[in-house]
């Protein structure tokens, strides 16, 4: 159980280190010849949600996401079952666009069903009125964004297998110890 947590985690590590640094060495060979690129990441695995976590995950991919497919298919403006649909869409399509295997795509439709799942909890808080501030707001922070990562780490495992069955070996063999 144990080995496999760490092998997710750090899983984790060698893609934001791989896609982050490839990304910089870019930035500076381009500021090397007179040019100035965004940033393309920016301490994504700080979030303390999964929607804060695509703003600062490879944000020129999540930009053309959101440019070229979110914004086309609607976005936000025609209802809220619309925007889910939308964005959901998007990131199956995101998945999609990883590579051609069913696993990306479940990658992609968790990304969005996270995204939804925070939308619709957002929601409901409104809709009860304000809540009460954290007695711990420190605390509470960092247990978003550890569950945020997890989140992430967890939707990683679809991204890295090739198969359902290596996916769900990986996740059966992670909780497995928990229950014993």
């Amino acid at each position: 159980m144990v080995s496999v947590i760490l092998a997710v985690l750090s899983y984790s590590l060698q893609i934001y280190f791989d896609f982050s640094g490839y990304s910089d060495i870019a930035i500076g060979c381009a500021k090397c010849l007179g040019y100035d690129f965004c940033p393309n990441f920016n301490l994504p695995y700080l979030s303390h949600n999964v929607t804060v976590f695509w703003r600062r995950w490879h944000i020129s991919l999540s930009t053309w996401l959101r440019e070229y497919l979110y914004i086309p298919l609607g976005g936000n403006r025609k209802g809220k079952i619309r925007q889910y649909v939308n964005l959901f869409v998007t990131m199956l399509l995101g998945g999609l666009w990883h590579g051609a295997n069913w696993t990306y795509v479940a990658w992609g439709a968790l990304h969005g069903l996270y995204q939804i799942v925070e939308n619709i909890i957002a929601e409901h808080r409104k809709k009860w009125g304000a809540v009460k501030p954290p007695r711990h707001p420190r605390l509470q922070a960092a247990v978003q964004t550890l569950f945020t990562f997890a989140l992430v780490c967890f939707a990683y495992i679809f991204f890295r297998s090739d198969t359902f069955e290596q996916a769900w070996y990986i996740i059966s063999h992670s909780i497995r110890g928990w229950g014993a």
